[in-house]
């Protein structure tokens, strides 16, 4: 066997086991995209409301929302519990079709970071932590025009389980998270 055919089967072999060994680590992961349900932190007030969520309706078909107090007010907001809706956030909408806003789910404490791509509307937002207390809070500008890695980033000073996003000026502001007032 002549050299060149000898690199060419080594060759072949390595990225041979590189594919197993990437599609080893992805059915490990179980599967490409984590679409499970992130879940509230059990026993509080937040838990008790997500679990009374009901479909959402235009523009948030497949999603669901809950009605949650923050600041003594009683919001109805959109909740984002898996990856892909955390990803699409509130991208390109004009108008919130008479929700409140979004909020953003967590399975465990998160760091990740948010960013206003594509999103048309000022907001503001309000990071929780697995109790619903406030950890951090700022307004986010608009950038239609940009990318993830071209417009600013937005990160909460601490750790969260919890994100709200809600127009500027409309949300409850930094206030506890939890079930509606009475």
């Amino acid at each position: 066997m002549s050299n060149r055919a000898r690199n060419v089967i080594l060759l072949s072999l390595t990225v041979f086991g590189i594919v197993l060994a990437v599609l080893g680590f992805i059915a490990l992961r179980g599967g490409v995209e984590d679409t499970s349900t992130a879940k509230a932190q059990p026993g509080t007030p937040i838990a008790r409301a997500l679990a009374a969520a009901k479909p959402a309706s235009k523009p948030f078909q497949g999603l669901n929302y809950a009605r949650l107090g923050v600041g003594g007010r009683c919001l109805r907001v959109v909740v984002a519990d898996q990856d892909s809706e955390r990803v699409q956030g509130l991208r390109g909408l004009f108008d919130l079709g008479g929700y409140d806003g979004m909020l953003f789910v967590y399975g465990q404490d998160s760091n990740a970071r948010f960013t206003m791509s594509g999103t048309p509307l000022a907001l503001d937002i309000v990071w929780y932590d697995a109790n619903g207390r406030p950890v951090s809070n700022t307004t986010m500008q608009p950038c239609m025009d940009g990318t993830d890695s071209t417009c600013p980033i937005y990160a909460s000073q601490s750790a969260y389980r919890y994100a709200l996003e809600t127009q500027a000026g409309h949300g409850g502001g930094a206030s506890t998270l939890g079930a509606c007032p009475a």
